[in-house]
């Protein structure tokens, strides 16, 4: 994949992240309970995704996949069902404006796990630290 389709991938990323707090804080604020809007929420994102994975005939490759690669993306999904739950509840109960870049110091935890559970695959120079701290740094400034 050319470095321009994988930013351009980035920058939908970005754009759906940024307005999926703003239809989760609505429907919570019509009285829907957390948990539910997670249920709902996950249920969307697995159609969508079954949709994406049937189309792109990708479940042909899936048979051939190691189990450790298999486990690896199991707990990829538990620590993204924690996030999705925990995000829930955060916006029940408070700002969206302020929730949002709470949880966008991600970064950060990624730099140190990276660091440790990926050095021997993944480089991590001194730009990327210093530009890590930067964006938690703006991100604490906000709140």
């Amino acid at each position: 994949m050319s470095s321009f389709k994988g930013h351009l991938q980035a920058i939908l990323a970005s754009l759906s992240f940024g307005t999926a707090p703003l239809f989760a804080k609505k429907g919570l604020l019509t009285g829907l309970h957390p948990l539910n809007g997670v249920a709902i929420s996950i249920l969307m994102g697995l159609l969508v995704n079954v949709a994406f994975f049937l189309i792109s005939r990708e479940w042909k490759e899936l048979a051939k996949a190691k189990r450790q690669g298999l486990l690896f993306a199991l707990a990829a999904g538990g620590c993204n069902t924690i996030a999705v739950v925990t995000y829930f509840w955060a916006m029940s109960l408070g700002k969206v404006a302020l929730v949002v870049p709470i949880t966008c110091i991600y970064p950060l935890f990624t730099l140190f796990g990276a660091a440790l559970v990926l050095r021997r695959t993944e480089s991590i120079d001194r730009w990327t630290v210093i530009g890590t701290f930067l964006i938690v740094g703006g991100i604490l400034l906000t709140v």
